[in-house]
């Protein structure tokens, strides 16, 4: 069987901070290479309505920047001390950014170890050089390809993106199913042509048929709503959310 990455996805704070916490350790201890930790945001405009209820809750519950920062800290510290090598992407909106200081929340975000930034709003040539900046620092600013996205502009994303490009499976927001067909298969095709950077496919990707259909086509699966309706269901069930979240994981990457 091909081998493919997985990148998970949790709301940082949803439904709690200690539970976010855990769950985020129960999809590393499952075998993702990557997890995108999202900072709550009040209008996630990128995100379905899984992922913006739970940034809702978050935001009810008090998360706040500082504490995103200090929710990676003790996810780093858990990881290594369980010698799990996943690696952390923050995924928020610009505004989040502006409002802490973009110089602070990056230096912020490399001290806590963190891989890379998901920014889905902040596009290349109007960011406020957070492309430029993080790349300094030594931080992974990862750009989003769409559907819509133009060949010429593809590659000036490619060039100015971290180890990899973000590719938006199809227009819309978060959560709906997508389907792998040979629409999709043609535009990541194309993406390829006009790209030097590996492909994580995002949007839609919820089970594990998707993501072997995906096998040696892209080298990064994105499952983002799942992981976050999933967490939004065990919440309400008995058991050790790590060992459910781990589970889950294995499932999706069929181990």
């Amino acid at each position: 069987m091909k081998k493919i990455a997985l990148m998970g996805h949790i709301v940082a704070g949803f439904p709690s901070f200690e539970t976010s916490l855990k769950a985020a350790f129960g999809i590393a201890q499952g075998g993702a290479e990557y997890l995108e930790v999202q900072f709550p945001f009040s209008d996630p405009n990128a995100d379905g309505i899984v992922i913006a209820n739970a940034c809702e809750v978050a935001l009810q519950g008090g998360f706040n920047t500082d504490l995103g920062f200090e929710f990676i800290a003790k996810l780093q510290e858990k990881l290594a001390q369980n010698n799990l090598t996943t690696k952390l992407l923050i995924m928020t909106y610009g505004n989040i950014l502006f409002c802490y200081g973009v110089k602070k929340f990056l230096k912020k975000a490399k001290q806590c170890g963190v891989y890379g930034l998901i920014v889905p709003d902040l596009s290349l040539h109007n960011d406020e050089k957070v492309f430029q900046k993080a790349k300094k620092i030594g931080l992974e600013n990862i750009a989003l390809i769409a559907p819509l996205t133009k060949p010429k502009r593809m590659k000036r994303l490619s060039k100015a993106s971290g180890a990899f490009v973000y590719v938006v499976a199809r227009n819309g927001i978060t959560g709906d199913t997508t389907q792998i067909d040979a629409s999709l298969l043609r535009y990541i095709e194309l993406v390829k042509k006009h790209c030097e950077k590996p492909i994580a496919l995002g949007f839609g990707i919820q089970s594990k048929e998707q993501i072997d259909a995906l096998r040696g086509i892209v080298p990064i699966a994105i499952v983002g709503s799942a992981f976050v309706r999933y967490i939004d269901k065990i919440c309400k069930e008995e058991g050790e959310i790590s060992e459910k979240l781990c589970a889950f994981t294995k499932e999706l990457l069929g181990d």
